[in-house]
């Protein structure tokens, strides 16, 4: 679900004073799923996009170029992953190249966000097995 930039997410709030662009894609958390934002970094693979900064629960990553900058935000809690990105033009050239992205970028970002999400949530171990773990007592080498 698209929506407005989470109010917790302070890292991709504070990245530009001023923006062009911003959006944030949510998702459900699925029980066992990881809520360390560095676990979901792939939602962005083929892109090695530099980490600008992070703080619990979030990860910010970013590049600055000569036409605009953006910065993409990874925001995770025990309810829901955030996708959010900001985007800042610096000129006719920027104008340009967002007047065409603008219209690919919803449609990616969903995809990536969602394509991340299956992907955890099917190696996320099951109510059973996570009962089994809680219930296994753990064995020491030498008992």
């Amino acid at each position: 679900m698209a929506g407005d930039l989470p109010t917790g997410a302070r890292l991709v709030r504070a990245a530009f004073e001023g923006t062009d662009y911003s959006d944030a894609w949510r998702m459900r958390m699925r029980p066992a799923m990881p809520r360390d934002p560095e676990s979901w970094r792939s939602v962005l693979r083929g892109a090695s996009f530099p980490v600008v900064g992070s703080e619990a629960g979030e990860v910010l990553l970013g590049e600055d170029a000569g036409h605009l900058d953006f910065r993409a935000s990874i925001q995770v809690d025990d309810l829901q992953v955030t996708l959010s990105t900001v985007v800042r033009i610096h000129n006719w050239r920027g104008r340009l190249y967002w007047a065409v992205v603008k219209h690919v970028h919803p449609f990616m970002a969903r995809t990536m966000l969602r394509r991340i999400h299956r992907r955890l949530a099917l190696t996320a171990p099951s109510a059973a097995e996570r009962a089994q773990e809680a219930t296994t007592p753990a064995v020491r080498p030498g008992s």
